[in-house]
């Protein structure tokens, strides 16, 4: 049975934890938290198995997942990676390009799984809407952050966004990029009220990206053309809605597709262990992703953000 350990504070462990608790596959280590004021209160407060000790919290397991890298660094995952450990790690979006390249390379050479998380890409709209999509021509994704959003959530809410559309725009045309460029509106509260980005693939596709921060409401909506076939995918309201364009027939036929509604972490988790035990990593690159997260860190690190030092 695999035994895994989680990095994190108590509600994304105790979540994390409970959907372990459902596999025959694997068994929950327990957690580790490298603030020791955090971890004292974190035992206190619950009966989940806090380690004091990072040594001993590794001893314990043979894989990781790291919900949280404010208070960790390239060393812990090092270690880990040192001593065998399978690692999901959330996005370092504050870790240089030269240390994620290294640990991408350690892994590779101790022949251990080392996947950054990327929930987003097991939304079950995202899911849906892969068996439609083929070869697409013009991706255009708009993100809606409400004008209501207090200031102070903004910067988190806004870096969340680009770093997830880009995963799907991706997921859904997995080209290399060929040409970015990315334009600002003036601040708002300390970034920009309107940001829009613009990819170009070696394949042909064109991708936009919209974030609109002065938006009515939130907003989360992938619009995909190919030939004869256009595809929506609203994915705050978790519906996809596609129209073909039918040889003799004037209007467009359009359906809906039934989305099963499944948990995206839970997925995540399951693939992960599943790869583990399978063995099935070997055949996938270890670098899945890894092209959006360096471009979605490139348009952060390019954004006016006031509060945020990358």
């Amino acid at each position: 049975m695999l035994k895994i350990g989680i990095i994190g504070d108590f509600d994304t462990v105790a979540g994390l934890s409970r959907i372990l608790s459902d596999l025959s596959s694997c068994s929950f280590s327990g957690s580790y938290h490298p603030n020791p004021v955090r971890a004292k209160q974190f035992s206190d407060s619950s009966d989940i198995p806090v380690f004091s000790s990072y040594e001993a919290f590794l001893s314990s397991c043979d894989a990781i997942i790291v919900d949280q890298t404010e208070e960790i660094n390239s060393s812990h995952i090092i270690n880990a990676i040192k001593g065998s450990k399978h690692i999901l790690l959330e996005k370092p979006l504050q870790w240089q390009d030269e240390e994620l390249e290294y640990l991408f390379k350690l892994a590779e050479e101790a022949q251990i799984l080392f996947k950054l998380r990327e929930s987003f890409l097991f939304h079950p709209v995202l899911k849906a809407a892969e068996p439609y999509i083929q070869s697409p021509a013009f991706i255009d994704y708009q993100i809606g952050i409400s004008s209501e959003t207090p200031p102070e959530q903004l910067p988190d809410l806004i870096i969340r966004a680009l770093v997830q559309c880009l995963d799907a725009i991706f997921y859904l045309n997995p080209a290399r990029i060929k040409k970015t460029s990315t334009v600002f509106s003036p601040d708002l509260f300390g970034f920009p009220g309107v940001i829009h980005g613009r990819l170009e693939f070696d394949n042909g596709c064109i991708s936009n990206i919209t974030c609109n921060g002065y938006a009515e409401q939130q907003k989360s909506t992938c619009l995909i053309y190919q030939e004869n076939r256009h595809a929506n995918l609203n994915f705050i309201n978790q519906k996809l809605v596609i129209k073909d364009k039918l040889p003799d027939k004037k209007k467009l036929k359009s359906f809906t597709v039934p989305i099963k509604s499944k948990d995206p972490v839970a997925e995540e988790i399951w693939n992960f262990i599943d790869m583990i035990l399978n063995k099935s990593f070997y055949l996938a690159p270890f670098h899945n992703y890894y092209q959006s997260f360096m471009l979605a860190r490139k348009m952060i690190e390019n954004l006016p953000i006031h509060s945020l030092a990358i």
